[in-house]
Formats: structure tokens, C-alpha cells, sequence
């Protein structure tokens, strides 16, 4: 049994991963799949949701330092979504935008309309 972790150590970067959970056979497209886009790495949720709840037991005891740790945390989710998102948008924009001319083809832009409209969708849906 491995001992567990400090839920107050600060989380590496999120580096873009593969999600864990079988994906869509591959398009024969270079546009990205819009529904295997992962939010958070399992890994990496289950690291913030345990220093959430870290923060939220901790709040009796030091109900400031409850609050700030769960600003930082916030932060934190924040910063990690915004650059998810901006990395996720890019790799759309150059499946329909190769070499600064917008590709015409019909089916790479059906992918590329169905890979946003699953980001957007998830995104109103919070």
C-alpha cells in the first residue's frame, strides 16, 4: 500500500494525454474527433477533488486558511481549463485553416463544425 499523497502539494502541469476511456475509430481526417477531447486527466481530478476536500474539512479548524487554499485551487482549475481550451480551439482552427488558406473541403469541415460544437456544448452545459 503506497502512503497518500499531501493534498496540499502543488499538481504538475498538465501536459495533453490521451483520454482513458475507448475513443471513436480515427477519422480518416487530420480534424480532431471533437468527442474524445478530455477536460481533466483522471489523475488530475483526483488530485483536486481530494485538495478540495482537504480544504472543506479544514475549514472548521482554520476556516481562512480553508478559503484561501480553495481560491488557490480555483485558480488553479481556472488557469488549467483556459490553456486546455486554447490548446483544444488551435488544433480545430488548423484542421480547417492549413497553410493559411481555409480548406474547402466539405467533410473536414463537417469534422471540424462537429469538434467545436462538442467543445461549446460542453462548455454551456457547466
Amino acid at each position: 500500500m503506497t502512503a497518500p499523497t499531501d493534498p496540499t502539494d502543488p499538481l504538475d502541469p498538465i501536459e495533453p494525454t490521451a483520454p482513458t476511456e475507448p475513443t471513436a475509430p480515427a477519422q480518416p481526417s487530420s480534424t480532431p474527433n471533437g468527442p474524445s477531447f478530455p477536460v481533466l486527466p483522471k489523475d488530475v481530478h483526483d488530485k483536486l477533488v481530494q485538495r478540495l476536500r482537504y480544504s472543506v474539512s479544514g475549514f472548521v479548524d482554520s476556516p481562512r486558511g480553508a478559503v484561501e487554499e480553495a481560491d488557490t485551487l480555483l485558480t488553479e482549475v481556472v488557469t488549467r481549463l483556459t490553456d486546455l481550451l486554447a490548446e483544444r480551439r488551435a488544433t480545430l482552427r488548423a484542421a480547417w485553416h492549413e497553410n493559411d488558406a481555409a480548406v474547402s473541403e466539405t467533410e473536414e469541415l463537417r469534422l471540424a463544425m462537429r469538434g467545436y460544437r462538442n467543445v461549446l456544448e460542453r462548455l454551456i452545459s457547466i
